[in-house]
């Protein structure tokens, strides 16, 4: 008790010596100390606030760097679809003369197969759906037009077949023409006569091989207009439905590129192209259905076993 009593006293009396001390510091000092301690306070308070608004600046940049980098993917693959498209849509129009056992008969539906599968990666969640269903339509549309298409094939290769026919008949027919026209009579009239009546044979086989050979091909001719008018049904018909379904891609496109703000203004101009592109078809369809539009004809004996 003694002890703690002593070492009070002598705080006491240590805490009176830097009281004594501190008095007789000037007010100047202490006005500067105090000065100090705000300025420093001020320049701490500052500074956080610099380094707030620095970090903020920086998630902002990442920000709109991140964004600038997926608009400038989403735009390349997004171009790249669409001219893919266009690519594809020529090719299903091409499927009745395309040489469908190349190796590369199907580019351009691959390519816009890969791009299409490119622009779901990059593009939100309903524009990939929306694509995924044209893809399907694109698909299905491709097998309905090859089998559309196998028959159109067959006919133009027979129609090949019989021009070499008709070709080689006329060929033919030249030659038993000059024979006939070079003939020099041999003074022996039934020899001569024999000659002749060969000559004149050989002409009149090659007339009627010439004649049977380009009625059958006019058949086919026939044939394959009929074949090719449905084709171009199928064809219409699908490319209504796939443009049906390209338009809502095209404006989520517009969309997320950014492109315009007057997206309603697209939409409704879209909708007004559809609507007129569904009546050139159904008029098209029309005149395809028109019986006047390629008159039945008969076909020779040699097709009625093809």
């Amino acid at each position: 008790m003694d002890s703690l009593t002593a070492l009070w006293g002598d705080f006491l009396i240590f805490a009176g010596v830097i009281f004594g001390i501190l008095r007789k510091v000037p007010d100047v000092f202490w006005a500067a100390l105090i000065a100090a301690a705000l300025a420093l306070w001020g320049v701490k308070v500052a500074n956080r606030d610099n380094a707030r608004h620095f970090m903020r600046q920086l998630r902002h940049d990442k920000d709109e760097k991140a964004a600038q980098r997926l608009a400038d993917l989403r735009r390349d693959v997004y171009l790249h679809a669409i001219d893919q498209f266009v690519h594809a849509s020529s090719y299903l129009s091409s499927l009745p003369t395309a040489d469908l056992n190349k190796a590369d008969a199907a580019q351009p539906l691959q390519g816009f197969f890969a791009a299409a599968a490119k622009l779901q990666m990059v593009s939100e969640a309903k524009t990939s759906a929306l694509v995924s269903d044209l893809i399907g339509t694109f698909s299905a549309l491709h097998f309905k037009l090859i089998g559309a298409a196998q028959p159109i094939q067959q006919v133009l290769s027979e129609i090949d077949f019989y021009t070499t026919l008709c070709e080689g008949a006329v060929a033919e027919q030249k030659r038993a023409l000059s024979a006939i026209d070079q003939f020099v009579p041999s003074g022996n009239a039934e020899s001569d006569e024999a000659r002749r009546r060969a000559l004149d044979l050989a002409l009149d086989t090659q007339t009627k091989f010439l004649r049977d050979h380009s009625e059958t091909r006019q058949a086919l001719h026939v044939e394959r207009h009929a074949l090719h008018g449905e084709f171009v049904k199928s064809l219409m018909l699908g490319l209504q439905a796939i443009n049906t379904k390209m338009q809502p891609i095209m404006v989520a496109i517009r969309r997320e590129l950014n492109i315009d703000s007057q997206i309603d203004v697209y939409a409704d101009a879209v909708s007004e192209q559809q609507d007129r592109v569904a009546g050139a078809v159904a008029e098209l369809m029309a005149q395809l259905d028109d019986p006047r539009q390629a008159p039945p004809r008969t076909k020779p004996a040699s097709l009625e076993n093809r």
